[in-house]
């Protein structure tokens, strides 16, 4: 009968004992390491299904002007190159659209980033001096570094709502001055690229979304 084959003996160095188990601290930076592999693989995957806004095209170019804000001081298209900006037009005595586009105007001033200027030009300059547009400005909380009511001469005020290609009637004998309901989105290049009628809930969310996005861009930022 054959002899079993024996194991070699495994010579174990009595002095060395059996391997330590890792520490605390290497346990920890171990965790720590696979913590941090995870969330970076659930960023890549996750980046992958984040969607993308899509480029607002350039419909027209913006009305150039030169004005007078609510303090007196000179504003223009100058003043606004490099920033987008979201504009409409109202008038201070106007009992019909007017208080309600400057509410969605200061929901905008909410809802937009810091970066996004508003601006509201006034069909009424006669009336709408600088001093009534302050105060309008205040009813309205305006943030006075980001939100401006311009005024000028009417031939200016005409020529800046014609320039933004917007419909425009002076007030005749027992009819009020009639203008657009509609919020215009403008680069910082000076080039309209969205208009939202104020009535339509989704045209106002998607005018946010776009303003948002702009502010984002290199024509948004100058």
């Amino acid at each position: 009968m054959a002899d079993t084959p024996t194991q070699p003996a495994v010579n174990v160095d009595p002095a060395q004992g059996e391997p330590s188990p890792p520490s605390k601290a290497q346990r920890v930076i171990s965790i720590s390491l696979w913590v941090v592999l995870v969330l970076v693989m659930v960023g890549v995957i996750a980046g992958r299904f984040v969607p993308t806004h899509p480029e607002i095209p350039v419909l027209f170019p913006a009305a150039t002007f030169a004005l007078t804000d609510q303090n007196g001081k000179p504003f223009g298209a100058e003043q606004l190159r490099g920033k987008p900006y979201i504009c409409d037009f109202i008038f201070t005595t106007c009992g019909g659209i007017c208080p309600m586009m400057s509410h969605k105007m200061a929901e905008l001033q909410k809802q937009t980033p810091a970066g996004v200027q508003l601006v509201s030009f006034t069909v009424n300059p006669e009336t709408d001096t600088p001093p009534v547009l302050k105060k309008y400005a205040g009813e309205y909380g305006a943030d006075e570094t980001r939100w401006h009511f311009l005024t000028g001469t009417p031939k200016q005020m005409t020529d800046a709502v014609n320039g933004m290609k917007l419909p425009y009637e002076a007030a005749t004998p027992g009819m009020s001055i009639g203008h657009s309901d509609k919020f215009l989105l403008i680069d910082g290049d000076g080039s309209v690229r969205g208009v939202a009628d104020s009535n339509e809930p989704e045209a106002m969310k998607r005018l946010i979304s776009d303003a948002k996005w702009l502010a984002g861009t290199r024509k948004g930022r100058g």
